[in-house]
Order: structure tokens, then C-alpha cells, then sequence
């Protein structure tokens, strides 16, 4: 029997945008959906990288230069071709599309948050963004003051372009490209990744990363440096991987904000959060725990985190961030009060038909009950049934994640000496667990490297007694627990 989660990605990738081409199909719900459809799904393992992934070979005014052209800003590296008449058009559709953008949506969404959300709009927190792709922009919009932005999608990275180096047809199909894809975002307030994906079939506009570099020109920041980027096995960046189908990859980039000279970073990975590629995978969840202070923003998210296939994200994202804010395609309304007080804002009825299975009774009757009124912009998936809804989410105990109960003194106290000792390690994780969840372990005790906790059992005076107990261990579950040795109470590697 198929999940409900791979029916919902059937009817996702059956459904076409027909407005388009002038057709109708059903109204207002028309719009396609697609954020993860089946065939689209990443397989780390068979990621291919072309021999030159890696750019860092190019200086970092290139990436800024890029980006004012892709933005229709004068370059006085490519001056020539923003002297050609397409160019001229290209940079007055670009001008008039962003200034739409702008006015209906941006600005009104600026104004709203300053007027109910300014906790949130003024958090200098880092910004988690999962499931959001290339939309930088709404992130920028309601978290301005954000010191790091981590965006995460299926979509490529994609590599810097050099336009002296295109040919004129190419460098026209490129531009179009790139503009084309903004449509929906213009227009409805979220990219469509299944569009995103045709989008980024172009030769130069294959990936997410010219549309990161077009958003902060157009936003007047100045790129002051940037470079490909995956993670190593303990959540570390590094410019180069022997291994890199294995790990998250992407981009960074540092920038600086009109007026303000703070640096600033916004990192893109690309990889698959749905349970299976991420069992026992801790490099995300690691890199993720690296920053102090996190929020989450869940916007036009397919309602993964509701499906049975993203219980690791789900639980990621509550854990670590304090402070979310989603539509309802995010965290079930259910799921989220009872961590969070949860202030609400819109109108809903009922998700799309495709959602069907995802409709929340219990957030209309709490919008009911509030008498709460339109949100004065168009957001999410929602708002193709002319309503838009958010929740700011605050955890009702920002130390609740972190309070653990005294745990009981074992029967057998583990006594570190000057000897060697030798320990089975059975368990990674990025935050504190409760050593009598392992009841049914004998000596378990933790140590912690590179901000990870490692969890062990049993306690022997050599390798060979504890070779023995090893296969008990993994019997009970842990089929990836391995012999560590310790010497004075530290790790020997």
C-alpha cells in the first residue's frame, strides 16, 4: 500500500499550472503545487558534480559584478553588452517587475510586520529556511536584521556565470530565463519548485544561485565574497569534499546590506530532509546546532512536515528554533501550540484539493473565534483561494529543550583510572538525551566532540571482553555501534 505521502506526490506531479497556456482547471486552484515530486527526489548517492563544481578559482568581485547585471545595475565590466538594446529592455522589464513585486507585496508585508511581529522582523537570530529553494527574498523581507540566512531545497546550486563569455542568443535566453522565473513569485508569493526545475535547464541559469545574486543586487546589497560549500560527517564547512555525493552541498555567500556594514551570510544546500536519506546522517542536524540562536520560517513547505516521511525534520526544526514562523503548510497548528504560544493572523478555510488530507479544523475555529481579518498581501499556497494565514510561534519555555532531569546514579558507577578502557558507541546526538532512555544498557555514559554528544555502553578492561558484548549491543537495535577506546577518561582515536 502506497503512503499518503507518495499519493499526495502523484497528484502533485499531475497537476499543470493551465493558466499558462489560457486553459482553466478549476479556478482559483489552478496553481500547481509541486515543491517535491517523486521523480525529483535527491539520491545523494547519485549526485554527479561536473569537473568544475568548484569556482573558487574566481575572484569575489566577480560574483558582486554578476549580480548587479543580472539585476540591470551598471557594470563597467560589461558595459558593452548593457549598451545593446535587449539589454536596455531586459533592465527596464527587470526594473518594472521587481517595483510590482515591491509595491504589492513587500512593501505591505514590511509594514505588517513591524506592526505585529517586530519581535520577529528585529531578531538578528540566524534564519533557518527549509523546503524555501531560492526564495531569499521572503526571507529578507520578514527577517531584515538576520545575521545568517540557511536555505535548503532540491534545487542545484548552480555555478557563477561570466556573460563577456556568452554568445548574444545564449545571453538573451538567459536573461529571459531568469526573469521568467519570478513569475509565480510575483504573482502568488512562492516559487514552484517543479517550474524551478524546468527554469534551471538552461545552459547558465542552472541553479539557484542567479537568483540569489539577482535578489541582492536588487536589494542593494554588495557581495563581498563567495565560494562553493558541503559538510563534512560532524556539520563543518569545507570548501572541498573526496566525497562529495555523500554530504549536503551548495553555496555561501557573504554580503553586506545598504547602510549597514555588518557582514552577513546566506548558505544554500541541496539535499533531500525526508527520513530515509537523513537516518543516521548527522551533518545537517550538527551544522544546524552550530548557530546559538535559531528561527524557523516554513512558507509554501507542501505540508511535508504534517507527513509521517519528515519525522527527523520535524523533530530538527522543533528542537532547535525557539521562534517559528509558517503558514499552514508548515507544522500542524495541533503540533505547534502545544510548544508554542502562537499568535495567529488570516483567514483560512480549507488547504487546496491536493491537500485535502492536510485540512486543519482546529486552526478555522481558532481563526473564528479571534475574528481575525485578511492578511493586506498574498502568501502561500492559501492565497489562490483569496486567504493567507501565518502563526508566530514562540516556545512557551525558551530552556524547555535544554532541561534534562538529574539522571540516577548507576548501579555500576563507571570509575575512570589511568588504564585503558574500552566502551561500545552507539548513539550520536546533537543535543543532551536522558541516559536512562537505555535502560536496557549496561554503563552508558557520553562524551562530546565537536559539539555532538556520543553515548556509550559497557565498560571493559579489553578489547577483547568488549568484542564480545558488541554484538548484544547491536542486537538491541544499534546495528551501527563500533568499539571506542578511552585512556584517562578521554578518547583515543
Amino acid at each position: 500500500m502506497k503512503s499518503k505521502y507518495s499519493l499526495i506526490l502523484i497528484c502533485l506531479t499531475a497537476i499543470m499550472f493551465q493558466a499558462c497556456n489560457g486553459t482553466k482547471n478549476d479556478g482559483a486552484e489552478s496553481v500547481e503545487v509541486i515543491e517535491y515530486p517523486a521523480e525529483d527526489i535527491v539520491n545523494q548517492d547519485e549526485v554527479k558534480l561536473s569537473d568544475d563544481f568548484y569556482l573558487n578559482q574566481i575572484d569575489q568581485s566577480s560574483a558582486n559584478d554578476l549580480a548587479r547585471f543580472l539585476a540591470g545595475k551598471s557594470v563597467d565590466k560589461y558595459a558593452d553588452l548593457q549598451n545593446t538594446d535587449f539589454y536596455k529592455a531586459y533592465s527596464q522589464k527587470a526594473k518594472q517587475q521587481w517595483e510590482e513585486l515591491t509595491t504589492k507585496t513587500l512593501n505591505p508585508v514590511k509594514k505588517w510586520c513591524s506592526e505585529n511581529i517586530s519581535d520577529f522582523s528585529n531578531d538578528t537570530s540566524c534564519l533557518f529556511y527549509p523546503f524555501g529553494g531560492p526564495d531569499l527574498i521572503f526571507a529578507m523581507t520578514f527577517f531584515p536584521n538576520a545575521g545568517d540566512y540557511i536555505l535548503q531545497g532540491l534545487e542545484n546550486p548552480g555555478k557563477l556565470a561570466e556573460p563577456e563569455k556568452i554568445s548574444e542568443p545564449k545571453i538573451h535566453a538567459y536573461l529571459d530565463s531568469l526573469l521568467y522565473s519570478f513569475r509565480y513569485l510575483t504573482r502568488f508569493g512562492f516559487f514552484i519548485a517543479g517550474q524551478m526545475k524546468d527554469n534551471f535547464k538552461n545552459e547558465y541559469l542552472d541553479g539557484t544561485l542567479h537568483i540569489a545574486l539577482y535578489t541582492l543586487a536588487m536589494e542593494n546589497c554588495i557581495i563581498t565574497n563567495y565560494r562553493d560549500i558541503y559538510l563534512d560527517n560532524r556539520g563543518n564547512i569545507t570548501e572541498s569534499d573526496g566525497n562529495a555525493t555523500k554530504h549536503p552541498y551548495g553555496w555561501e555567500i557573504v554580503f553586506k546590506k545598504e547602510g549597514d556594514s555588518r557582514p552577513r551570510t546566506v548558505k544554500y544546500f541541496r539535499m533531500d530532509t525526508s527520513d530515509p536519506p537523513m537516518t543516521g546522517k548527522m551533518e545537517f542536524p550538527f551544522f544546524i546546532n552550530s548557530f546559538k540562536e535559531k528561527i524557523c520560517y516554513l512558507k509554501s513547505a507542501s505540508y511535508l512536515l504534517q507527513s509521517v516521511e519528515f519525522k527527523i525534520m520535524q523533530k530538527l526544526v522543533v528542537d532547535q528554533c525557539d521562534k517559528i514562523l509558517q503558514d499552514e503548510s508548515g507544522l500542524a497548528y495541533g503540533k505547534v501550540k502545544k510548544d508554542y504560544d502562537v499568535k495567529l493572523f488570516g483567514t483560512y478555510t480549507r488547504p487546496l484539493k491536493v491537500f485535502s488530507i492536510f485540512k486543519q479544523d482546529d486552526l478555522k475555529q481558532a481563526l473564528l473565534d479571534k475574528n481575525s481579518q485578511p492578511l493586506p498581501f498574498k502568501i502561500g499556497y492559501a492565497s489562490q483561494l483569496n486567504e493567507s494565514v501565518l502563526m508566530a510561534c514562540t516556545r512557551k519555555d525558551p530552556n524547555a529543550q535544554q532541561i534534562v532531569d538529574k539522571v540516577e546514579t548507576p548501579s555500576k558507577p563507571i570509575i575512570y583510572t589511568k588504564d585503558t578502557v574500552y566502551k561500545v558507541q552507539f548513539r550520536v546526538s546533537w543535543k543532551r538525551l536522558d541516559e536512562r532512555d537505555f535502560k536496557d544498557l549496561p554503563d552508558v555514559d557520553y562524551y562530546t566532540d565537536n559539539s555532538a554528544y556520543k553515548y556509550t555502553t559497557g565498560n571493559f578492561k579489553t578489547e577483547a571482553e568488549c568484542k564480545e558484548f558488541l554484538p548484544k549491543v547491536r542486537a538491541k537495535g544499534f546495528s551501527d555501534a563500533f568499539i571506542v577506546k578511552f585512556y584517562s577518561g578521554k578518547r583515543i582515536k
